[in-house]
């Protein structure tokens, strides 16, 4: 073998070999943590309360933040939000879909759509359920968040935290949802909520 093809395969080895200890042990900085705290009980016509998340939920999910808000208007309406939130460093948690948290729940996903839900200028693309367990009815709309954009899609949302892992960008990822009663006024309610409490997600 020529001297000069030897060093070229030499600096191939060595290259490769840099290349993966920095993937192997790099770590992306997060940014600026989530802080849910910020997140108002009252805003405009909207009073709300925390809601406690029982025990073994928190410990499935493991959340590094979580939220969770029942909130009432003047007129009676009522609207449920829920965030919650894991950095890249969290190993244990993870997000779980509401594809399959609510069916494991006993609830049945009648229909779905997609929804756009406007913020700064720009479309996030969220999905909305039609649930029902037994009687009760309720609509919900939710999305997940993530360095590489927002998406309702489970496979969408896999492929972001993979493509963020791949080009060495935070990994970290938050699920919001929405929940109302499945009557006009309640999701007109709602969707006026989303467009208030939006803000204060982001």
């Amino acid at each position: 073998m020529e001297k000069k093809t030897f060093v070229i395969l030499l600096g191939l080895i060595a290259a490769t070999f840099a290349v993966t200890q920095l993937i192997l042990h790099y770590r992306a900085p997060a940014g600026l943590q989530a802080d849910f705290r910020k997140i108002p009980l009252a805003k405009g016509e909207w009073a709300g309360r925390l809601e406690e998340v029982p025990k073994p939920i928190i410990e499935l999910l493991s959340p590094d933040e979580i939220f969770a808000g029942s909130y009432m208007n003047r007129n009676g309406d009522r609207v449920q939000l829920f965030v919650d939130y894991y950095s890249p460093e969290n190993t244990v948690g993870s997000i779980h879909s509401p594809r399959n948290c609510l069916p494991g729940s006993g609830w049945v996903i009648m229909g779905s759509a997609p929804k756009a839900i406007e913020y700064n200028g720009r479309s996030i693309g969220a999905a909305r359920f039609y649930l029902a367990l037994g009687q009760a009815r309720q609509v919900m709309d939710f999305w997940y968040i993530t360095r590489m954009g927002e998406t309702a899609s489970d496979y969408r949302l896999k492929f972001y935290t993979m493509v963020s892992s791949l080009i060495l960008r935070p990994t970290d990822k938050a699920f919001v949802r929405f929940v109302a009663l499945d009557d006009p006024r309640s999701v007109a309610a709602m969707e006026a909520f989303e467009r208030q409490f939006i803000h204060e997600i982001y």
